[in-house]
């Protein structure tokens, strides 16, 4: 048997122990139980012991629940350490792979330097021999 359910017994006990303890009281003294037939609680005493029988074996039952449930909650847990772990894999590496402002800006300026040297470059082949040839 595990702690809770020695613990649970004792509980169950301690409480009997003290009924048992008020029916002395009771009584007047006779220390049987309680119920003056002088056969210790007879048939209480029985119908205790089988209602705690009982009372344990749904606890043993609830405990067997409990524990599939913990298992099927670890599983999941272990599931989703290593989902997580995929995921801050993936994310490191787009982080690592992710162009930042600094080089998009970067990549802008030097984009616009070479579309204005090419018209520039446009402009000065084509444009000034024909302004050239123009009359005054």
């Amino acid at each position: 048997m595990n702690n809770v359910d020695i613990r649970i017994m004792q509980r169950e006990l301690e409480k009997l122990k003290a009924e048992r303890a008020d029916g002395d009281r009771n009584s007047g003294g006779d220390h049987t139980g309680g119920n003056g037939s002088g056969n210790g609680g007879g048939g209480e005493l029985e119908a205790r012991v089988a209602k705690l029988e009982s009372h344990v074996e749904y606890m043993r039952r609830d405990i067997s629940d409990l524990k599939a449930d913990v298992k099927a909650i670890a599983a999941d847990i272990v599931t989703l350490k290593v989902t997580t772990a995929s995921a801050v894999g993936k994310l490191e590496n787009i982080d690592k792979h992710m162009v930042t402002k600094g080089q998009l800006s970067m990549y802008a300026f030097l984009t616009l330097v070479a579309v204005v040297g090419a018209a520039w470059w446009v402009v000065q082949q084509y444009l000034a021999p024909i302004l050239k040839a123009l009359p005054k």
